[in-house]
């Protein structure tokens, strides 16, 4: 018997994807779009203009859950999550050596991934553990409410760097390279803190296994940040925009978090919410679990 002329064009689309998405998974991308504030002293997931001061040092340790942040299309129906669930623990310090000047460094490691089994579209699951790619930052403070300016105003650059696995998707297309500048603004009214922040992120661009809703390539963050401040128990709600500058379609994600000081040098805070969107490593929700530890350093 002869297979029927539909039979055939099916036949051929799903070679045909196939062949494209095995091309495509052979392209990297870096799939963490999340940038914490390392030196925060307001806010973790946004640069509000909130610098350390002079002499200050932050560590940090921040584990995080992410449940399907990299769902796939085919012929514009989902046909799985590539990426369903990923475990990530984050690695933070900075310092300031002057009240305009503050250095960061930030290490995610991919503790545990897992994804649907989408090996009939030609993909494999991602590799399970891995290195992320690592950032520096450099950031200027420019204003200081506390310094009795009308605002808090700072300007930072990341930089990413290629020490990550394509198969875990921790690694940037090209060079490997990226780089995030960021203009955060904030002003306190009273015990409320309300900030702001604009950026771009540059980096290399491809497809994920040929489906162009999910290009990645650069994009546009901004964020809107509320909160408490300085009252023992930190609260906030947060605002996160991703726009891509490809043929992806922008994100929206907000999430809340609470914390608290204690022993005047650690804090611990849990953040989480739901994203909603299909841009590349925006979630249906995130969950953070955050410690910090700022030491009293002896005066230079």
């Amino acid at each position: 018997q002869f297979p029927t002329p539909g039979c055939t064009q099916r036949r051929m689309r799903l070679l045909l994807l196939a062949l494209v998405s095995s091309a495509a998974a052979a392209q990297t991308f870096e799939l963490e779009r999340v940038q914490l504030n390392a030196g925060a002293a307001e806010t973790w997931l946004a640069q509000s203009g909130d610098g350390l001061s002079a002499g200050q040092l932050r560590v940090g340790l921040v584990a995080h859950y992410e449940h399907r942040p990299l769902v796939l299309t085919a012929d514009g129906v989902p046909a799985g999550a590539y990426v369903s669930s990923r475990v990530t623990a984050h690695l933070l310090a900075a310092y300031a050596f002057f009240d305009w000047l503050e250095l960061s460094a930030q290490l995610p490691v991919v503790a545990y991934q897992t994804g649907d089994d989408l090996s009939r579209y030609g993909l494999s699951r991602p590799q399970h553990t891995a290195m992320g790619a690592p950032w520096l930052g450099v950031r200027t403070t420019l204003l200081r409410q506390r310094a009795q300016q009308h605002l808090d105003l700072g300007i930072s650059l990341n930089v990413s760097f290629p020490a990550g696995t394509a198969a875990a998707l921790t690694r940037d297309a090209g060079l490997g390279l990226a780089f995030a500048p960021k203009l955060g603004a904030g002003r306190a009214f009273g015990p409320v803190r309300v900030g702001l922040e604009a950026g771009v992120l540059l980096r290399g661009a491809g497809t994920v296994a040929g489906d162009t809703d999910n290009a990645v390539g650069s994009q546009f963050n901004g964020a809107l940040v509320v909160s408490t401040h300085a009252l023992p128990v930190h609260a906030e709600l947060a605002a996160r925009v991703v726009a891509p500058f490809t043929t992806a379609r922008a994100s929206v994600e907000l999430t809340g978090a609470v914390g608290t000081t204690f022993a005047k040098q650690f804090e611990l805070t849990l953040l989480g919410g739901p994203g909603f969107g299909k841009t590349p490593g925006v979630p249906a929700f995130r969950v953070m679990l955050a410690f910090a530890w700022t030491p009293q350093l002896p005066s230079l």
